[in-house]
């Protein structure tokens, strides 16, 4: 039996063919999770090496494909001169305001790697500290034009390193 497309459409075996070609689904987290393309599309330079033209235009084409999985977190770039860190997340916000499809996307982002102060490396990244994973919780979320958390996965990761409940 054939697992449904997130577009809607049947997928026969998890596969779905556009022309030429075939992407391939799975139910993250057995077989009640969310389906999920399994080929992700990495958002690392959209909006510092790769402009907001064509990051857009490469989000369109994985998503016309079949794509439904895209890696992003909130430190991406910034040891390029000028950035923060924001920019990927920041531009996959303006994308899904553009083309509303959020509902569509399955998003991985991550944080820790962050630097405390701009202008500093990796030897002064924020850390996984309760208070920098919810910090880099409602930041993503920010810049992603997301109202509310999708998952509890996060606040209950921040919980088990902080030995006590996330702050809500």
């Amino acid at each position: 039996m054939g697992q449904a497309h997130p577009s809607g459409g049947a997928t026969g075996a998890a596969n779905h063919t556009l022309g030429e070609h075939l992407i391939r689904y799975r139910n993250l987290s057995g077989e009640t999770g969310p389906l999920s393309s399994v080929l992700c599309l990495g958002a690392l330079p959209f909006g510092t090496t790769v402009d907001e033209t064509i990051s857009f235009a490469i989000l369109d084409r994985f998503v016309e494909a079949g794509g439904t999985f895209i890696d992003t977190a909130n430190n991406y770039s910034f040891w390029i001169d000028g950035a923060t860190g924001d920019e990927s997340e920041a531009l996959l916000g303006r994308w899904f305001a553009a083309r509303r499809n959020r509902d569509r996307i399955l998003l991985a982002s991550k944080v820790g790697a962050r630097p405390e102060r701009p202008g500093l490396g990796l030897e002064a990244a924020e850390g996984l500290s309760a208070k920098a994973i919810r910090a880099g919780i409602d930041g993503s979320l920010r810049r992603l034009g997301a109202r509310e958390r999708r998952s509890n996965a996060a606040a209950s990761a921040a919980q088990r390193v902080a030995g006590s409940p996330p702050a809500r």
